[in-house]
């Protein structure tokens, strides 16, 4: 395999994987939920000074129970490019790109050609489970979880192959990482990689003392930080035990599922372009017995990826964005599939390899990329249609022409959006704005003179029932008034 084929490979790799991970990335608002939250967690931070104990609203944030890992890359994000957008969604997209190179790198080197890993690429960034919001595409912890399970993974399938030490410790340092990104959900593959010592046929591999200290460095890191931030912050382990570890035996939040939801997703949108080739893989793995080192890619991939699935799929509370580490295994299946029943047809056939094969992979996904700009584009073309999450225009708006008003309150009619209140303070931070949060419910309360932002008619219609007010400016749906007199 030639270097110019291998860095046109890459080259390829890069530039169809980065559109679909960075188009239009700062373009949607910011959205309800982990997003905002953890978004205001870092901008909180920023404006302490604190770099352990994540704040909400001036308080200590028990209900994000994560170590801050995640948290520290959006303070050094809106830091470099201020809050906006873009910064909170840019550490997330740089994970998921990160993580594609490892699964083309992985692809050329375990299954043998430059084409190899750049389907299994594109098989990746395709994915629906994987190009979306809540992971690549959001200011979330699960792309930059995914590329720390994803490089420890791949190093103890090396390990495994070579019996090289310096790969283990890369194991154990890439789950150290993976654990201060997201906590106990790092663990999860846990049982898979024990389980791939022997779909592999490396049992010999844990009579070395290197996997166990690896092992060792997991659980240090995880025991230190829990003392240390239960210290920091009394009530934190009992926050963990909550939304945590009762996730895996209680329905949370009313996200209860079926058994096979997550696999009925695989099959619908997830991954449903690609698992007829993964599945074909994992036949062939275990049919050929050759020893080659796609064949212990495949074993062990599927080991792993198969064995957290059904982890998941056990845990009473189920998420979408959950099986997010599950992709880029999935997509070196896929590609192996793919690339086996290639070589079989080229065999028979007797057709002689050619530089120009390595535009293969861009005809095979095609349809499936094509399939995930649709799904971008549209999700772009309704960022709007919520209310409630405009008010990041509308202050933008206000900064620019009424930059007198300076001291206003936010009013929302939701508890659960911290979407305006990502804005409100993302505002204090970039404009000096001076402000505060209020629910509409407590409409009536403030004093007539009052400057108060709304977006949305419903948050708007309790301020006009109880005073007479003045617009000071309208976009769209949102308004900023002038609380007159009472009703």
């Amino acid at each position: 395999m030639s270097r110019p084929l291998s860095l046109a490979a890459l080259l390829l790799t890069l530039v169809t994987a980065g559109f679909l991970l960075f188009w239009k990335l700062g373009g949607l608002p910011v959205q309800q939920w982990d997003e905002c939250r953890t978004g205001l967690n870092a901008l909180e931070m920023l404006a302490r000074g604190e770099y352990l104990v994540p704040y909400y609203r001036g308080q200590p944030d028990l209900w994000n129970a994560k170590p801050p890992l995640h948290v520290w890359l959006l303070m050094l994000s809106f830091a470099s490019l201020g809050p906006s957008e873009l910064a909170l969604r840019l550490p997330a997209a740089l994970a998921a790109l990160a993580t594609v190179g490892l699964v083309y790198a992985a692809g050329r080197r375990w299954l043998g050609h430059a084409a190899a890993g750049l389907l299994a690429a594109l098989a990746l960034v395709t994915a629906g489970g994987f190009t979306t919001l809540h992971v690549a595409r959001a200011g979330d912890f699960d792309a930059t979880l995914t590329l720390w399970t994803t490089a420890g993974t791949l190093a103890w399938l090396g390990y495994l192959r070579s019996g090289r030490t310096g790969l283990a410790w890369l194991t154990g340092g890439s789950y150290a990482l993976a654990f201060m990104t997201k906590g106990i959900a790092a663990l999860l593959p846990g049982p898979g990689l024990v389980l791939a010592v022997w779909a592999t046929g490396r049992s010999a591999r844990l009579r070395r003392p290197a996997p166990w200290l690896a092992a060792g460095l997991v659980l240090a890191v995880a025991l230190g930080w829990y003392g240390l931030r239960e210290a920091l912050s009394p009530g934190y382990l009992e926050a963990v035990r909550e939304f945590e570890l009762r996730m895996a035996t209680d329905n949370v939040e009313n996200n209860g599922q079926p058994l096979l939801w997550y696999v009925g997703h695989l099959l619908e949108a997830n991954f449903s372009a690609w698992l007829a080739p993964a599945l074909l893989a994992v036949v062939l793995a275990w049919r050929r017995p050759d020893g080659s080192p796609a064949q212990l890619l495949v074993r062990g991939a599927a080991t792993v990826a198969g064995t957290q699935l059904l982890i998941l799929s056990l845990t009473r509370t189920k998420l979408a964005w959950y099986d997010a580490p599950l992709y880029p295994l999935l997509a070196l299946l896929a590609a192996a599939g793919v690339v086996w029943a290639g070589r079989a047809l080229a065999a028979h056939y007797r057709w002689q390899p050619r530089p120009a094969w390595l535009l293969l992979p861009l005809l095979v996904a095609a349809g499936p990329y094509a399939d995930r700009l649709a799904h971008l584009r549209e999700l772009h073309q309704r960022r709007f249609q919520n209310a409630t999450l405009l008010y990041g225009r509308h202050l933008t708006a206000q900064a620019t022409q009424r930059p007198e008003l300076q001291e206003y309150l936010v009013a929302t009619d939701s508890l659960h959006n911290d979407s305006p209140e990502f804005y409100r303070v993302a505002a204090q931070r970039r404009y000096g704005h001076r402000s505060g949060w209020v629910h509409s419910t407590f409409a009536g309360q403030p004093e007539p003179g009052t400057v108060v932002v709304t977006c949305g008619a419903a948050a708007r219609r309790p301020w006009l029932a109880r005073y007479q007010v003045e617009t000071l400016l309208q976009t769209d749906s949102c308004v900023t008034m002038r609380l007159l007199q009472r009703r």
